[in-house]
């Protein structure tokens, strides 16, 4: 009988440790939350209001309020009006950044397009042509897949709207957002819309994206006292934006530059 007893408890303690019966369980570690600075400017083809070059002036505000990635739009690469300067390898080289470019249209016997600035490596970078059935000048999406660490990205994007047609931006930010909506990576999207955030050509965006500026009031395009630079996160991503900002630089360009901070909380 004592056998007996002896040989039942030796069964019980060998599944008690199999199952992990009576031990306490190692809640797995939270990963920190990773904070991003991001910056929109769209620096007028390297020209600031006195018709002279801004691109000192751009990588100032780099060195100032470093961000870690910055979209960019309407950027020369070797046009005349510019001096045929390839705009964003001037402004790496002078700040240190990666640097991607890309083309919208041929002008000038150049390139006039987009680019992205970022302190960390650049994976890979796509571009998707955004409809245009008014025949307008074309527009594009421009996407940077950023490595954050060894297992988590960022989709780092930057556009800029048609500002003649509704038609066509509404079309476009329809099209933006099909295509990001279900990015495997989370995504930050910037960039010159052309429109305020009352217009109905960016409901595809107003409905879907949350705006980082949307209790702000201040002007980006002092032009016409609008806000029509942007910085967008869907609304299912695990960003929670900390700051945002304006920066009063009205003779840089005709442009203000917005800065906003995320925190990527997984």
């Amino acid at each position: 009988m004592k056998v007996f007893k002896y040989s039942f408890y030796l069964v019980i303690c060998w599944i008690s440790s199999l199952s992990g019966f009576g031990q306490k369980t190692k809640s797995k570690p939270t990963s920190k939350p990773i904070t991003l600075k991001v910056m929109s400017f769209n620096i007028h083809h390297g020209e600031n209001n006195l018709g002279k070059t801004n691109l000192t002036r751009v990588v100032e505000l780099l060195k100032q309020h470093k961000p870690d990635f910055v979209a960019l739009q309407e950027i020369d690469s070797g046009v005349v009006r510019s001096g045929k300067l390839n705009q964003m390898r001037i402004m790496s080289l002078l700040s240190g950044y990666h640097e991607a470019f890309a083309k919208a249209i041929d002008l000038q016997g150049g390139k006039y397009g987009l680019g992205i600035l970022s302190k960390r490596p650049i994976e890979s970078v796509q571009q998707l042509k955004l409809p245009n059935p008014e025949a307008a000048e074309p527009r594009l999406l421009m996407c940077a897949l950023i490595p954050l660490s060894d297992s988590k990205y960022v989709r780092f994007c930057n556009t800029h709207l048609d500002h003649q047609s509704a038609l066509n931006r509404g079309l476009q930010a329809a099209v933006i957002n099909e295509n990001l909506q279900n990015s495997l990576y989370p995504v930050i999207l910037g960039g010159d819309f052309n429109a305020p955030p009352s217009d109905h050509t960016l409901e595809a965006l107003t409905k879907y994206w949350n705006d980082a500026g949307a209790k702000s009031e201040v002007a980006t395009y002092p032009g016409n006292g609008k806000r029509i630079d942007y910085f967008w996160t869907h609304q299912s991503a695990a960003f929670k934006m900390t700051d945002y900002q304006v920066l009063n630089e009205p003779d840089t360009s005709d442009h203000q530059p917005v800065i906003v901070t995320y925190s990527l909380v997984k």
